[in-house]
């Protein structure tokens, strides 16, 4: 497994989500490397982004591909055609810095997987474009209103079985699939499971005002011992990423809160 960090872990949208974001606080996390969040804001500039960030001496195995995608997909035709567009402006991005994977949303909020259909439509044309650009599309087990994330998943595996998986704790708890993951042979068959988001969960995603709560390792009722336990003895070797921020809503950003966690999935790991 390689130790990565999320770089919405340590930016905000839409308020702090410019990519120089990346570069001030990237520098002071001890990582493998990071997990590039895509920003609706940047494919105004993404040749800029991407000189930048290629100068700059990090490394970003793998990308979330910008969440409006995910939206865009379950919507009208048009819509869709958009969706993948922007699609291959992500995956652009991630041959130009030698990403590896580009973990997607395949459905997004508020719809969710209410049209799973329509957003499985245009998939086998989004994993072309992901293969010319020599990128793994993985598709994350966000939550969903008409099945688990899981059920869902498995649905867009077999329209096309080039998909990759990316599991994230905190949604797999919400679900009670912590553990059932690791029944369900066909997530670890090939080394098809390629990312894990890793967040804490104490039964509670949102707060009483109806803002998105994260928690970090140890802040929830997650084991994270048995987790990575059951990873190793399914042969996981793919990328392991904190994604729990540390930014308040003024922007400053909390390191060493960040590297503490970090330190944490580190020992998890071996």
């Amino acid at each position: 497994m390689q130790l990565l960090c999320s770089t919405g872990a340590f930016s905000r949208n839409p308020d702090y989500n410019s990519y120089r974001q990346v570069l001030e606080h990237g520098p002071h996390l001890a990582v493998d490397g990071f997990e590039l969040m895509v920003y609706d804001r940047w494919y105004s500039e993404v040749e800029q982004i991407t000189a930048d960030l290629r100068r700059s001496g990090l490394h970003f195995p793998a990308i979330h591909a910008e969440k409006n995608i995910g939206m865009a997909l379950g919507r009208t035709p048009a819509e869709r055609e958009q969706a993948v567009t922007w699609l291959a402006t992500n995956c652009q991005l991630a041959h130009a810095l030698g990403t590896q994977v580009l973990v997607l949303h395949l459905w997004g909020w508020p719809e969710l997987d209410d049209h799973l259909e329509a957003n499985l439509e245009p998939l086998t044309r989004c994993l072309d474009i992901a293969t010319r650009y020599e990128v793994q599309l993985a598709i994350e087990t966000i939550p969903a209103r008409h099945a688990d994330p899981l059920t869902n998943v498995y649905k867009a595996i077999e329209r096309d079985t080039r998909c990759a998986v990316a599991l994230d704790t905190e949604f797999l708890a919400q679900s009670r699939l912590l553990e059932e993951v690791f029944t369900a042979e066909w997530v670890w068959q090939g080394e098809r499971t390629r990312h894990v988001h890793i967040k804490d969960f104490d039964g509670q995603s949102f707060s009483e005002g109806g803002k998105r709560r994260y928690l970090h390792p140890g802040e929830g009722h997650i084991n994270f011992e048995q987790f990575f336990s059951g990873l190793k003895q399914s042969g996981f070797a793919g990328y392991v990423s904190l994604e729990s921020p540390a930014i308040n809503h003024k922007g400053h950003v909390d390191t060493q809160r960040l590297n503490t966690s970090l330190d944490y999935i580190r020992g998890l790991i071996g």
